[in-house]
Protein backbone atom coordinates (compact mmCIF):
# COMPACT_ATOMS: atom_id res chain seq x y z
CA UNK A 1 0.00 0.00 0.00
CA UNK A 2 3.17 2.31 0.09
CA UNK A 3 2.09 2.54 -3.92
CA UNK A 4 -0.54 5.43 -2.63
CA UNK A 5 1.99 7.74 -1.08
CA UNK A 6 3.77 7.89 -4.46
CA UNK A 7 -0.37 8.74 -5.70
CA UNK A 8 -0.59 11.36 -3.48
CA UNK A 9 3.09 12.57 -4.09
CA UNK A 10 2.55 12.02 -8.10
CA UNK A 11 -1.10 13.70 -7.73
CA UNK A 12 0.37 17.10 -6.01
CA UNK A 13 2.77 16.97 -8.64
CA UNK A 14 0.51 17.38 -11.18
CA UNK A 15 -2.43 19.13 -10.12
CA UNK A 16 -1.18 21.41 -7.28
CA UNK A 17 1.28 24.14 -7.01
CA UNK A 18 4.80 23.62 -6.88
CA UNK A 19 5.13 24.56 -3.51
CA UNK A 20 2.29 22.79 -1.95
CA UNK A 21 3.39 19.84 -3.70
CA UNK A 22 6.86 19.98 -1.78
CA UNK A 23 5.05 20.12 1.43
CA UNK A 24 3.61 16.88 0.02
CA UNK A 25 6.70 14.87 -0.95
CA UNK A 26 8.59 16.69 2.62
CA UNK A 27 5.60 15.20 4.71
CA UNK A 28 5.50 11.98 2.98
CA UNK A 29 9.11 11.37 3.35
CA UNK A 30 8.94 12.01 7.09
CA UNK A 31 6.04 10.09 7.50
CA UNK A 32 7.91 7.07 5.53
CA UNK A 33 10.92 7.20 7.12
CA UNK A 34 8.88 6.61 10.99
CA UNK A 35 6.88 3.92 8.86
CA UNK A 36 9.92 2.26 7.52
CA UNK A 37 11.55 2.64 11.24
CA UNK A 38 8.45 0.46 12.47
CA UNK A 39 8.52 -1.86 9.85
CA UNK A 40 11.94 -2.88 10.53
CA UNK A 41 11.24 -3.21 14.05
CA UNK A 42 8.28 -5.25 13.67
CA UNK A 43 9.90 -7.58 11.22
CA UNK A 44 13.02 -8.24 13.16
CA UNK A 45 11.16 -9.14 16.51
CA UNK A 46 8.10 -10.05 15.62
CA UNK A 47 8.51 -11.53 11.78
CA UNK A 48 11.69 -13.25 12.79
CA UNK A 49 13.61 -11.92 10.17
CA UNK A 50 17.23 -11.29 10.80
CA UNK A 51 18.74 -7.51 9.75
CA UNK A 52 19.69 -7.80 6.41
CA UNK A 53 16.46 -9.63 5.22
CA UNK A 54 14.65 -6.79 6.88
CA UNK A 55 16.25 -4.01 5.57
CA UNK A 56 16.34 -5.41 2.07
CA UNK A 57 12.52 -6.19 2.68
CA UNK A 58 11.87 -2.06 3.54
CA UNK A 59 13.44 -1.25 0.54
CA UNK A 60 11.51 -3.04 -2.08
CA UNK A 61 8.41 -1.98 -0.28
CA UNK A 62 9.77 1.49 -0.07
CA UNK A 63 10.45 1.20 -4.11
CA UNK A 64 6.49 1.06 -4.46
CA UNK A 65 6.31 4.52 -3.17
CA UNK A 66 7.91 5.34 -6.66
CA UNK A 67 5.95 3.00 -8.86
CA UNK A 68 2.52 4.90 -7.49
CA UNK A 69 4.40 8.19 -8.67
CA UNK A 70 5.32 6.74 -11.85
CA UNK A 71 1.68 5.42 -12.38
CA UNK A 72 0.17 8.73 -11.94
CA UNK A 73 2.42 10.82 -13.69
CA UNK A 74 1.94 8.34 -16.69
CA UNK A 75 -1.51 8.19 -16.35
CA UNK A 76 -1.81 12.84 -16.34
CA UNK A 77 -5.76 12.16 -17.62
CA UNK A 78 -7.04 10.45 -14.33
CA UNK A 79 -10.64 11.43 -13.36
CA UNK A 80 -11.28 13.08 -9.86
CA UNK A 81 -13.29 9.69 -9.48
CA UNK A 82 -10.57 7.30 -9.75
CA UNK A 83 -8.14 9.20 -7.93
CA UNK A 84 -10.72 9.53 -4.96
CA UNK A 85 -11.78 5.86 -5.27
CA UNK A 86 -7.87 4.55 -5.24
CA UNK A 87 -7.36 7.02 -1.97
CA UNK A 88 -10.50 5.74 -0.45
CA UNK A 89 -9.89 1.95 -0.96
CA UNK A 90 -6.44 2.68 0.24
CA UNK A 91 -7.65 4.62 3.91
CA UNK A 92 -10.16 2.03 3.93
CA UNK A 93 -7.19 -0.78 4.12
CA UNK A 94 -4.45 1.24 5.85
CA UNK A 95 -7.43 1.57 8.49
CA UNK A 96 -8.27 -2.28 8.38
CA UNK A 97 -4.59 -2.89 9.24
CA UNK A 98 -3.98 -0.63 11.82
CA UNK A 99 -7.27 -1.45 13.64
CA UNK A 100 -7.22 -5.26 13.08
CA UNK A 101 -3.37 -6.38 12.95
CA UNK A 102 -1.47 -3.47 14.40
CA UNK A 103 -3.40 -2.12 17.49
CA UNK A 104 -3.98 -5.74 18.81
CA UNK A 105 -0.43 -6.30 19.01
CA UNK A 106 0.57 -2.89 20.67
CA UNK A 107 -2.35 -3.53 23.00
CA UNK A 108 -0.35 -7.07 23.91
CA UNK A 109 3.43 -6.16 24.09
CA UNK A 110 2.49 -2.85 26.16
CA UNK A 111 1.47 -3.67 29.61
CA UNK A 112 2.18 -0.83 31.40
CA UNK A 113 1.41 2.93 31.06
CA UNK A 114 4.69 4.40 30.08
CA UNK A 115 4.87 1.88 27.41
CA UNK A 116 1.71 2.83 26.06
CA UNK A 117 2.71 6.09 26.23
CA UNK A 118 5.55 5.48 24.10
CA UNK A 119 3.26 4.01 21.45
CA UNK A 120 1.02 6.54 21.43
CA UNK A 121 3.69 9.47 21.22
CA UNK A 122 4.90 7.66 18.47
CA UNK A 123 1.53 7.89 16.70
CA UNK A 124 1.15 11.12 16.95
CA UNK A 125 4.97 11.90 15.88
CA UNK A 126 3.92 10.24 12.69
CA UNK A 127 0.52 12.05 12.23
CA UNK A 128 1.49 15.61 12.83
CA UNK A 129 3.11 16.20 9.63
CA UNK A 130 -0.49 15.10 7.82
CA UNK A 131 -2.57 16.96 10.29
CA UNK A 132 -0.13 20.11 9.28
CA UNK A 133 -0.85 19.46 6.01
CA UNK A 134 -4.38 19.30 6.09
CA UNK A 135 -4.61 22.62 7.76
CA UNK A 136 -3.95 24.34 4.75
CA UNK A 137 -5.90 22.10 2.80
CA UNK A 138 -7.04 23.05 -1.06
CA UNK A 139 -8.37 21.21 -3.69
CA UNK A 140 -6.02 21.36 -6.96
CA UNK A 141 -6.87 22.38 -10.29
Amino acid sequence: MLCVDGIFVGTAFLRCDKAFAITVCLATLYHEIAQEIADYFMLTRYGGLSPAKALAANFINGLSVLLGAIIILAMEDMSELSIASILAVSAGIFLYISCVECLPRVMKAHKTFPDLGISFLSFVVGAVPIGLILLNHEHCE
